[in-house]
């Protein structure tokens, strides 16, 4: 009886906590809504023009330069988002620091994560651009027909690796600072680049699969300079603290932050690299693989509303909490409002 009792009183006070959670219109859901549909936006472009490489590849007419684009593209974003844990956690890390006024602060966790992006960076890019047969292998045998379109399309596209990192720290930076609007420019003006080079290297220059990985990259090349000048102008970045390595100590917080976001991508690369491997297997033509690659972009658009979500929430907790408003973090990441507080 005790126990029933206990259940139930816990039951009557979940109620109200839940009704509060809910959305009312009110100042912080504006605020969240001005976070989570610029971030919707700009995480859309990506795999919209992901779907843009893919059309225009698939207008040549070969199903195994799909396949192979596909089983190149699974290696290089496995090999990123194990890195990609270092931007995750960068966002709520200077959303604290500039929520609290700390410029100096925010400009030392973005160097501090610059830092680390750019030397686990090159070692990434080392291994796709030197030693591209041997990651490609763990999801494409060395024998399929697709193999050779893979191995050419990654070696260059990895080139992008360090710009890509680059981007992505800089809209985590920007995204601490509640600001998505720039970043949006950012991937619209370097994605508009990306479109007008597609064609023009893949069919005008006749460079084929090779043209669609020169593209991105050089878009991404783009974005990357871009973002290194922006975070100069808002003197978030010195390019001296990006040749000084930081100390153990002031890294822990990224590390210790992004030892669980790196489980995380590791569990779900595992599943992805798995099912490309599966599907390379399924059809030595590239016409099942080549599916599946159209398949994943059209999932990518799906995903996108999920991380923006994610992102409004890891960018407005710390910044509320930062400003001494514990209630109101508590809300934004899915707590009571008002007197409710954070759980």
């Amino acid at each position: 009886g005790g126990a029933v009792a206990c259940i139930d009183s816990a039951v009557q006070h979940r109620v109200p906590r839940w009704r509060d959670a809910l959305p009312r219109g009110d100042e912080l859901d504006d605020r969240i809504l001005s976070v989570a549909l610029p971030s919707i936006a700009n995480l859309a472009v990506i795999p919209l023009v992901g779907a843009v490489d893919t059309f225009w590849i698939g207008r040549m007419g070969d199903a195994l330069a799909l396949a192979g684009q596909g089983a190149a593209n699974q290696v290089f974003f496995s090999t990123y988002f194990l890195i990609a844990f270092i931007p995750t956690i960068t966002a709520p890390l200077v959303a604290k620091a500039a929520g609290g006024g700390d410029i100096d602060g925010a400009a030392r966790r973005v160097c501090e994560a610059l830092f680390l992006a750019n030397v686990l960076g090159a070692l990434g890019t080392a291994l796709l651009v030197l030693f591209p047969a041997a990651p490609l292998s763990v999801v494409l045998p060395p024998t399929a027909p697709a193999f050779e379109y893979a191995r050419r399309y990654l070696r260059l596209r990895s080139l992008s690796l360090i710009p890509a990192l680059l981007s992505s720290i800089g809209f985590a930076a920007f995204r601490g600072l509640l600001d998505n609007v720039t970043p949006l420019r950012v991937s619209l003006a370097s994605n508009a680049l990306n479109l007008v080079l597609d064609p023009v290297l893949i069919f005008g220059a006749r460079l084929g699969v090779a043209g669609a990985a020169v593209a991105t990259a050089a878009s991404e090349v783009f974005a990357g300079g871009l973002y290194v000048a922006l975070l100069l102008r808002r003197r978030l970045l010195r390019l001296g603290a990006l040749l000084t390595p930081p100390r153990l100590s002031d890294l822990l917080p990224l590390l210790r932050g992004g030892a669980a976001m790196l489980l995380r991508q590791v569990a779900l690369n595992v599943a992805f690299v798995s099912a490309t491997r599966r599907t390379q297997l399924m059809d030595p033509t590239g016409v099942a693989a080549a599916a599946y690659s159209i398949t994943n972009q059209v999932y990518s658009l799906g995903v996108v509303v999920m991380l923006a979500m994610q992102a409004a929430g890891a960018t407005l907790v710390p910044s509320a909490l930062a400003r001494g408003g514990g209630g109101e973090g508590g809300a934004a990441g899915g707590g009571a409002r008002g007197d409710g507080g954070a759980t």
